[in-house]
């Protein structure tokens, strides 16, 4: 194999590899990307961890010889990134890849490419098309209410619910829930309702936010798996088997009390009210009156905090508590200068965020967090 093509398309596709590579594993393999050189195809690059796999396409390579070579993703990736011309040729050499830049010279040894778990290919046919700039706000909205600690394993995924020209994202950890939604541009050649692990749709944000992807991302499931072709790439999934919670019982059909506010000067109020939180005092009191709330917080070994912010609000005095950092994540998938409507019964009942009402809803798609209160002393 011996390939030359741009150094910073190179370092694209593995950056892209490298944050799918396990960086420990028992299995070196895990930890490798693997190069794939065709005079006809081009130059591809992958890379898995069994769970999550990635095939990208490096468009603009000179093949001057076939061949397939297995090395360490991490290490690869230092070796491009100290690489000052436009140009890095690749070579195997006696099993190991050789990376000339002209001033420099490396020889990184490889692995056994029988060994790699070989990826599948993008079926014929795709159960649906999304538009790329939808599905990434979809996934960013989504993705980090899924849970992280043990419990209901299902909770550790995003569902994608596809039909018709319909979809939405939803993703809970028990104690809070984000659920974004859009039109498709056509129909859906078939539904989808599956159970996506973050990871996966992370790595599929992370590729459309730093690659050039127009038009549609086009979905396919299989085997188990959810696949994801975006432009030169190909995401795979592993599917996360349960059964999601009924989450449509969850979102307040109502709410007594509402306030509009900016989403950067809530954030901005609940940023410096919890730099007198702790990991064990992980509240803040939100007063609301009309036309203002004050964010207090306190905790007994670092201090207290008092923010007033500006809202619109004419209905009578109230006191609810949250955790704010989870107040903090919805805001931050916001547009900062969005007016967002936080809706509350009391201190017991599930608020909701949204900026339904003033978001652009065809960039952006439809959105709906919804947080339990905690309980103030």
């Amino acid at each position: 194999m011996k390939v030359t093509l741009p150094t910073q398309l190179l370092m694209e596709g593995i950056g892209h590899g490298a944050a799918v590579a396990a960086s420990k594993s028992p299995k070196p393999i895990l930890e490798c990307v693997a190069l794939r050189a065709d005079a006809t195809t081009g130059v591809s690059l992958e890379a898995t961890d069994l769970d999550v796999g990635i095939r990208f396409h490096l468009g603009d390579a000179s093949v001057s010889e076939e061949g397939s070579l297995v090395v360490p993703a991490g290490r690869l990736l230092s070796i491009v990134r100290e690489v000052d011309e436009d140009e890095t040729t690749l070579q195997e050499s006696d099993g190991s890849l050789a990376v000339d830049t002209g001033r420099s010279h490396f020889k990184v040894r490889g692995e056994n490419i029988d060994e790699f778990h070989r990826l599948p290919y993008f079926p014929e046919t795709a159960s649906a098309s999304v538009p790329a700039h939808l599905l990434r706000n979809l996934i960013r909205r989504t993705r980090f209410a899924a849970a992280t600690e043990a419990g209901r394993f299902a909770l550790h995924g995003v569902l994608m619910n596809i039909k018709g020209k319909d979809i939405e994202l939803v993703a809970t950890d028990g104690r809070r829930l984000a659920r974004a939604a859009g039109k498709l541009g056509s129909k859906a050649h078939s539904n989808i309702r599956v159970i996506v692990g973050p990871k996966g749709l992370g790595l599929l944000e992370r590729v459309l936010a730093t690659t050039e992807v127009s038009g549609e991302v086009s979905i396919a499931v299989e085997d188990r798996q959810v696949l994801f072709r975006a432009g030169g790439a190909l995401i795979v999934s592993r599917l996360i088997d349960g059964t999601f919670p009924a989450y449509d019982d969850v979102i307040p059909k109502s709410s007594k009390h509402s306030f509009t506010v900016t989403a950067a000067d809530l954030g901005g109020g609940l940023r410096r009210a919890a730099l007198m939180t702790t990991r064990d005092a992980l509240s803040v009191e939100l007063l609301i009156d009309p036309d203002v709330v004050t964010i207090k917080s306190r905790a007994m070994e670092v201090g207290e905090a008092k923010v007033e912010v500006p809202v619109q609000y004419d209905g009578p005095p109230s006191r609810v508590g949250f955790n704010p950092q989870f107040l903090q994540d919805a805001l931050k998938v916001m547009d900062a200068a969005s007016e967002i409507t936080v809706r509350f019964t009391d201190g017991k009942a599930p608020a909701t965020l949204s900026d339904l009402d003033g978001a652009a809803g065809e960039e952006l798609g439809e959105y709906i967090y919804v947080v339990m209160p905690v309980a103030l002393e």
